[in-house]
């Protein structure tokens, strides 16, 4: 599997089982996943929960925030600080807060 996991890494604690990594995935430090959501629009304002998924040959960049039901696509970079709030194509490098492309990588 060999997943590298920096100091501080959060997964979220209400639904963790909804997280998926994948192998050769570096979640390096300060990284938050979060699983779940607030619904705003309900008048009772409730929990909605997610799926996280990232894929093989990964690499999640220092104090990046992933939130709830996104797909990370195999072979990805996220820059660190980002925010990521969709889903990542395989190959392709995002960054930003919220997370955007950058580029394909090579």
């Amino acid at each position: 599997m060999n997943i590298f996991i920096g100091e501080g890494v959060i997964f979220d604690s209400l639904c963790p089982e909804e997280i998926e990594i994948g192998n050769h995935v570096h979640l390096t430090m300060n990284c938050i996943i979060l699983t779940h959501n607030l619904d705003t629009s309900s008048p009772n304002m409730k929990w909605e929960k997610g799926h996280v998924t990232i894929g093989d040959n990964t690499f999640i960049g220092a104090g990046t925030i992933i939130c709830n039901t996104v797909n990370i696509g195999k072979n990805v970079i996220v820059g660190a600080g980002s925010v990521v709030t969709k889903d990542i194509p395989d190959g392709e490098i995002w960054a930003g807060n919220p997370a955007h492309f950058i580029k394909n990588r090579k």
